[in-house]
């Protein structure tokens, strides 16, 4: 943030943290703060929320209708002004996660010909949600996702509906990020550790949950962009206004 004190332009001396090679004396941008770990994105708290619906038509249902809330409530929630120490032009951590977890290529941003990568996406792995996915709001969907088509034929040719497929085939052009050994092989048709693989690691704005094997738990939503708060008082706050939401949207159809 540039007010009548920040000195013009800004740039960050690294000094103090040694020559490092030379290369502190390259890193710094003009009128940028320096974030150089995805840690400093990722490690950012905040305010998730997870509703159990009483079926996969609602868990849908439910997903698509709170997805207008997403940036509303980000807007509405917005405590991250302060970055390393210094006062930035923003006030959420969004973007700046964004721009942490953007793990694409030069060939899937665009910036290639795809030679070696399948797809061009358009959007860091976390971002804001793609498309909907209850047939309610199925018209809303006015852009093309990209998706593994592979994933989507055969998601359909098991009775998965058109617009589930597609968001779970969406998923699905992600590589994942984090394998451990112990898990690499197991039984697929009685775990579902693999999918979550990548269920998880697509950090979008919304997030639906399948119900976990061997489990009474049931299809999920998750609320994902609300900022953490200073006090317990707030975030209880919060937390209760999107509880009272998803029965408005139950109750009353909307």
């Amino acid at each position: 943030f540039i007010d009548t004190n920040t000195p013009r332009p800004f740039v960050e001396d690294f000094s103090i943290y040694g020559n490092d090679a030379g290369v502190n004396e390259t890193a710094a941008i003009e009128d940028h703060i320096y974030l150089d770990a995805i840690g400093l994105g990722i490690g950012c708290c905040c305010l998730q929320v997870t509703f159990q619906a009483q079926s996969i038509d609602e868990a849908q249902f439910l997903y698509d209708q709170l997805t207008p809330m997403t940036p509303i409530m980000l807007a509405l929630s917005a405590s991250s002004p302060i970055w390393r120490g210094y006062l930035a032009e923003i006030d959420c951590r969004w973007n700046v996660l964004c721009a942490m977890c953007d793990d694409r290529t030069a060939e899937e941003q665009g910036f290639q010909p795809l030679k070696n990568e399948r797809f061009r996406i358009s959007k860091s792995r976390y971002s804001s949600v793609d498309c909907y996915i209850s047939p309610d709001s199925a018209v809303y969907n006015d852009i093309d996702v990209v998706q593994d088509k592979d994933i989507f034929h055969k998601l359909i040719e098991n009775g998965i509906d058109h617009l589930l497929a597609q968001h779970l085939a969406h998923l699905f052009i992600r590589d994942p990020l984090i394998l451990y050994e112990e898990m690499l092989h197991i039984d697929d048709t009685k775990d579902t550790d693999h999918f979550e693989n990548i269920n998880s690691t697509n950090w979008q704005s919304m997030r639906f949950k399948l119900p976990p094997a061997n489990s009474d738990i049931g299809w999920r939503v998750e609320f994902r962009p609300t900022e953490l708060q200073m006090t317990d008082f707030e975030n209880a706050a919060l937390v209760t206004f999107i509880a009272l939401l998803t029965r408005a949207i139950l109750t009353y159809n909307v």
